[in-house]
């Protein structure tokens, strides 16, 4: 279910924090310094869900954050998915008339929520994101990205014009994000939500970042997560059943 926005808040952006630990502190405080210069209300929530049987002081962090910066809030659930459940829990709380996601782990620019927002607001799309035109990170993630996205663009032709199904930031407008359908818990929902804004024809537009390496840890993307993406997409696709990855991320 989807919070009523209840404060008259313009825009609303969460930050996915699983596992980042103390990492996450200099990227929300920059994030949280840039939003102060904004003349309206705004948020920041923070999705600290964690695996009770998996050792992770993030919630505590994101507590911390939440008790020494305003306009800040923080999720932090028993997981019951991986990303996919993150990202979905996180875009619920958001109580903003526009709404957005975005990693906590620095490797996308806090600039290009900016640019995301700036272009939302001026214009009559509905859905705008980011695609990586330089990565710094591994050759081996940027063989799986190029590889992962032209098969997209296989199965579904309508997203030709578009570059880069996983990048973020996202931002929506809150009634487009009400009329999708997702379902996926995993890295699949990513492309779940490209496919909803396709199928409810929507405007999306994307923003060209440069996406940066990870420095504080190692990826999450192994080569089971490669498997999913594409048995999803497949899924997807031709109806198939969909596969749930039980490795928890």
């Amino acid at each position: 279910m989807i919070n009523v926005p209840q404060k008259g808040i313009e825009f609303s952006m969460a930050v996915l924090c699983y596992h980042e630990e103390e990492s996450v502190i200099p990227f929300v405080e920059n994030l949280h310094s840039i939003l102060s210069f904004f003349h309206f209300n705004w948020e920041i929530v923070l999705v600290a869900n964690y695996w009770p049987d998996i050792p992770d002081r993030t919630p505590d962090v994101a507590r911390a954050l939440c008790e020494r910066l305003p306009h800040t809030r923080y999720i932090a659930e028993p997981k019951q998915g991986a990303m996919g459940w993150d990202m979905k829990s996180g875009l619920d709380a958001c109580e903003g008339r526009y709404i957005g996601v975005i990693d906590g782990d620095g490797q996308y620019p806090i600039e290009a929520i900016l640019s995301c927002f700036a272009a939302i607001k001026i214009s009559d799309y509905d859905f705008i994101k980011t695609y990586r035109v330089l990565r710094s990170d591994s050759l081996y993630r940027n063989i799986i990205s190029g590889i992962y996205n032209r098969l997209f663009k296989l199965l579904f032709p309508a997203y030709r014009g578009f570059q880069d199904v996983n990048s973020k930031p996202k931002i929506m407008k809150r009634e487009a994000y009400g009329r999708m359908n997702l379902h996926a818990k995993d890295w699949f929902i990513d492309a779940e939500i490209v496919l909803n804004s396709l199928n409810l024809g929507l405007k999306m537009y994307e923003i060209p970042i440069k996406f940066q390496a990870i420095e504080t840890r190692k990826s999450f993307v192994r080569i089971n997560a490669v498997f999913e993406f594409t048995r999803n997409l497949f899924a997807y696709r031709f109806g198939w059943p969909p596969f749930e990855n039980k490795r928890k991320l």
